[in-house]
């Protein structure tokens, strides 16, 4: 019998139970046994290729599991990157004030600032290769953060070494150099700086040889160091010098180098001849002479060649106020320095 024969057709017959009841025929032709094999034919192959596939299935389930661990693992690691670098930066800007600081240091006591042989850092700035992702980026920015700060600190070092050799060799010159801020830190408001300036009552271009700030009256204005008080009393308008202007004015002598100058004051607390301490209570912020409000003239005098005292820029011996405000200060400022005569000098009544 050939296949084609046996698949002719096919009869099935479903028989009750019990032997009782009528035998029921279900009669397949050739057509309908064709499409029945068909379809388990298909089914099976469906099985068989979904059991051949489900591991290939199964894996790129995990995979796609694990990349996305790893996705979330590396942008972990990436914040804690950036969060290492700001600290960073953080830290070269306080040695960056720091620096400054101590410059300003130097400059008060005229120690001579030796340069570094390299500045910027071992061996200079690298060329970066061409950067891959944002966070080799960030890395790279790390590198040259750490470089520059480790530089900054080298140099720190140098100028703390040279600056306490000096307090340490001549203490008295020390206390003698005008290094504190003239009113309370913070309380205060910079209105004209060091250099020439359009004059706010004459409109003329004026050499302006100290700083103004601006504060509450009543405010307590303070020795800048230690020395002795050589005026202290309503300057006298004498028709010879502009110094009337600057009101009710103390004037220390701070040994053979330094005087330094606190005008428009309403209060005096001190007396002439009287010794006073670094940060000692002086007079207090008012509006005599010409001002347009309650503020304090500061005025550092230095002595130079023959015996002349020269204004210099009090901003250098502000050394408690940070380079924040010194920015402030540069803004407001000038051109530095005065001219040979530029300055009014000093009357002997300041010298005594």
């Amino acid at each position: 019998m050939t296949p084609r024969q046996i698949f002719r057709s096919l009869e099935i017959r479903f028989h009750p139970h019990g032997g009782r009841g009528r035998v029921r025929r279900l009669l397949l032709g050739a057509r309908r046994l064709r499409a029945a094999l068909a379809i388990l034919v298909a089914y099976v192959a469906l099985v068989l290729a979904g059991a051949a596939l489900a591991p290939s299935g199964i894996g790129g389930w995990l995979r796609r599991s694990e990349y996305g661990v790893q996705v979330a693992r590396r942008q972990q690691l990436g914040e804690r990157l950036q969060s290492l670098v700001d600290r960073l930066g953080r830290l070269r800007g306080e040695g960056t004030v720091l620096l400054a600081r101590l410059g300003r240091i130097q400059d008060a006591y005229q120690i001579p600032d030796e340069a570094s042989a390299d500045p910027g850092g071992a061996g200079g700035e690298a060329v970066a290769a061409p950067e891959a992702s944002i966070f080799e980026a960030t890395a790279a920015h790390g590198s040259r953060l750490s470089r520059e700060l480790a530089a900054d600190l080298a140099r720190i070092e140098e100028r703390l070494a040279r600056v306490a050799a000096f307090e340490r060799a001549d203490p008295a010159r020390a206390r003698l150099t005008p290094a504190r801020t003239p009113l309370a830190a913070g309380e205060f408001v910079l209105t004209s700086g060091f250099g020439r300036r359009r004059s706010p009552y004459t409109r003329d271009l004026e050499f302006h040889a100290g700083l103004d700030l601006a504060a509450p009256a009543g405010s307590a204005v303070l020795a800048a160091a230690d020395g002795v008080v050589t005026f202290a009393a309503l300057v006298q308008a004498d028709g010879r010098s502009d110094w009337w202007r600057l009101g009710r004015l103390v004037a220390i002598r701070h040994g053979d180098r330094f005087v330094t100058l606190y005008g428009h004051c309403d209060k005096l607390l001190v007396r002439d001849g009287q010794r006073v301490r670094g940060g000692d209570r002086i007079a207090t912020v008012g509006t005599s002479g010409w001002t347009t409000g309650p503020q304090l003239h500061y005025e550092v005098r230095r002595t130079g060649e023959k015996g002349a005292w020269s204004p210099v820029d009090p901003s250098r011996h502000l050394i408690e106020e940070d380079e924040a405000w010194l920015d402030v200060e540069r803004s407001v400022a000038g051109a530095r320095g005065a001219a040979p005569g530029e300055a009014t000098p000093l009357p002997a009544t300041f010298l005594r």
